[in-house]
């Protein structure tokens, strides 16, 4: 009976390596800074049950983090900061 630690070991082969070409820059379509939506209107009221008022606060956390993830995209790959609506 042999130990594990004494057991003569195979030498594993590393797996194969893929390389994918890609594109330096993404299409000009994707590169097109997002424009900021229109705010609620000032001079309107309603009333918003709390379940739905959490919901949009939900929703315009998550509009604002995929807008801000998209600037910081486009800055990284254009070099330019992103203005409302701009193509660098």
């Amino acid at each position: 009976m042999l130990l594990p630690g004494c057991a003569a070991r195979t030498a594993e082969t590393p797996p194969a390596v893929i390389a994918v070409p890609v594109r330096d820059t993404p299409p000009a379509v994707l590169l097109i800074c997002p424009t900021r939506p229109d705010a609620f209107p000032v001079d309107a009221e309603a009333t918003i049950p709390p379940a739905v008022r959490t919901a949009m606060i939900g929703l315009a956390h998550g509009y604002a983090a995929a807008r801000d993830q998209l600037g910081r995209l486009i800055a990284w790959n254009s070099g330019m900061a992103c203005e409302d609506g701009q193509t660098p």
